[in-house]
């Protein structure tokens, strides 16, 4: 009996640490997302923005790459960097190009960070 209990309180103290994992990086994720969407290439201090945002990426990764592919992290990382690349030079197109491509990953990783029973298991 005390190993059913056992297994029990086991089962539901990995949920509570899931459901916990994916609100926290949920969180992290959307404030960089916002971030990312009020940034404004053709602007001065575009470049200048763009290192804090990912300033802030870093500071959030320690946590997420617990937990998230380190695959998908080097892509955001990859990302960033582009972008502040392009800024640095001046080129707004391939800026937007990069800024949506960031965007869309963002987005990914948020999809595979959600609730799911395979997250469980």
């Amino acid at each position: 009996m005390r190993e059913k209990i056992l297994a029990v309180v086991i089962l539901i103290a990995v949920v509570i640490f899931v459901i916990a994992n994916t609100l926290i990086i949920e969180r992290q994720i959307g404030d960089i997302e916002k971030e990312i969407s009020t940034l404004n290439i053709e602007s001065e201090g575009a470049i200048d923005q763009a290192r804090k945002i990912h300033e802030d990426f870093m500071r959030k990764e320690k946590f997420i790459s617990l937990t998230v592919s380190h695959d998908d992290l080097t892509n955001i990382e990859g990302c960033f960097v582009e972008l502040i690349g392009y800024l640095s030079i001046g080129d707004a197109d391939n800026a937007k190009v990069t800024k949506d491509r960031l965007t869309h990953s963002l987005e990914h990783l948020r999809r595979l960070s959600t609730f799911t029973i395979d997250a469980i298991i």
